[in-house]
C-alpha cells in the first residue's frame, strides 16, 4: 500500500505545481499587459516567482523610462527646428521690405542684388527647416491613400516649373502609371527634393523619370546627365546636414527624401549611372 501511496502523492504534487505555475505565469503575462497600459502600481506576489517577476518590472520601466526619454527630446529638437526657422524668418522680411525701399543706382545695384540673393538663400534655409520639423512631427502621421503617380509626377513638375525652364533642362517623362498607397503631400515634397537636387548641378541638360511595377514593389526611377556623385559620398548623401564640398544645398532635402519614403513603406537608392545619378524609390505592395 505504501509503495502506491509515495507515486500518487508525487502525481498529485506535480499535478499541483504545475497548475500553480501555470496561474503565475498567466499573471506575469497579465502584468505585462498592464504594464503595456503605463499601470505601474502593481503589488507583488512573494514566491517562487517574485524574483522573475520583479525583474521584468524592473526591465519594463527602464525601458519605458528610455522611450519617453527619446520622445521628449525628439519633440524638443522638433521644436528647436522650428524655433530657429521662425528666428530666421523675421528678420529676413523684414530686411527683403527695407531694400525694396532703396533706390538702385549704377553703385550699389550689384550689392543690392546680391544682398538680396543671400536673404533668398536663407529664407530658403529657414523654409526647409520649417518642413524639417514638421516632418519630424509627423513622421508617424502620413495619411496614406491610393494615388496615381501620374498626379504625383504633373504636380512636382508644376511646382519646379520655374527652375526647370530657367535651365533650360530637358524632363523626359517615359513611364507606365501605377497606383501606390502613400501620403501624397509628403511623397511630393521627397520627390521634389531629388529633382531639386538634380538641378542644381551645373552640367545637366536633362532628367528622365520612368516607373517599373512587379509583385513586391512599384518603382519610381528618377536619372539625370549631371556627372554623377562622387563614390565617397553615396554612403553619405542620405545623411542628414552633411554636404558634399562642393554642395550648393544645405544637407537636408535628400535626408528628408529618405524619411519621407520610409515613413510610406518605401526604400530609396541612388548609384551612378553612364551620365549621372539614379535614384530608385521603391514603394512596397503592402496589403
Amino acid at each position: 500500500m505504501i509503495y502506491l501511496f509515495y507515486p500518487v502523492s508525487l502525481l498529485a504534487l506535480y499535478y499541483f505545481l504545475k497548475k500553480r505555475q501555470k496561474k503565475r505565469i498567466e499573471e506575469l503575462e497579465n502584468l505585462i499587459d498592464r504594464l503595456g497600459e503605463k499601470n505601474y502600481s502593481i503589488p507583488m506576489v512573494q514566491d517562487d516567482f517574485s524574483i522573475l517577476e520583479d525583474k521584468i518590472y524592473k526591465i519594463f520601466i527602464e525601458l519605458v523610462e528610455a522611450r519617453e526619454l527619446v520622445e521628449k527630446n525628439s519633440k524638443k529638437q522638433t521644436q528647436n527646428l522650428e524655433d530657429i526657422a521662425h528666428q530666421i524668418k523675421t528678420p529676413i522680411t523684414s530686411m527683403f521690405f527695407d531694400l525694396e525701399t532703396i533706390d538702385k543706382t549704377e553703385d550699389n545695384k550689384k550689392e543690392i542684388e546680391g544682398l538680396e540673393l543671400q536673404l533668398e538663400r536663407l529664407n530658403s534655409l529657414a523654409d526647409i527647416l520649417l518642413k524639417l520639423s514638421s516632418l519630424d512631427a509627423n513622421i508617424d502621421k502620413m495619411e496614406k491613400r491610393e494615388v496615381l503617380i501620374s498626379e504625383i509626377i504633373d504636380y512636382v513638375l508644376d511646382i519646379l516649373r520655374k527652375s526647370i525652364d530657367e535651365k533650360n533642362v530637358k524632363i523626359i517623362c517615359d513611364y507606365e502609371d501605377y497606383e501606390i498607397k502613400v501620403d501624397y503631400y509628403w511623397i511630393s515634397e521627397a520627390l521634389i527634393n531629388i529633382i531639386k537636387n538634380a538641378l542644381s548641378l551645373d552640367r545637366l541638360t536633362k532628367i528622365k523619370i520612368s516607373t517599373n511595377k512587379n509583385p513586391i514593389y512599384t518603382e519610381i526611377i528618377i536619372e539625370d546627365d549631371g556627372g554623377g556623385i562622387k563614390e565617397e559620398n553615396l554612403k553619405k548623401i542620405f545623411e542628414r546636414f552633411y554636404k558634399s564640398p562642393d554642395s550648393k544645398g544645405f544637407g537636408i532635402g535628400l535626408a528628408m527624401a529618405k524619411s519621407i519614403v520610409e515613413a510610406n513603406n518605401g526604400a530609396i537608392s541612388v548609384k551612378n549611372g553612364k551620365d549621372g545619378a539614379i535614384f530608385k524609390i521603391k514603394f512596397y505592395n503592402v496589403t
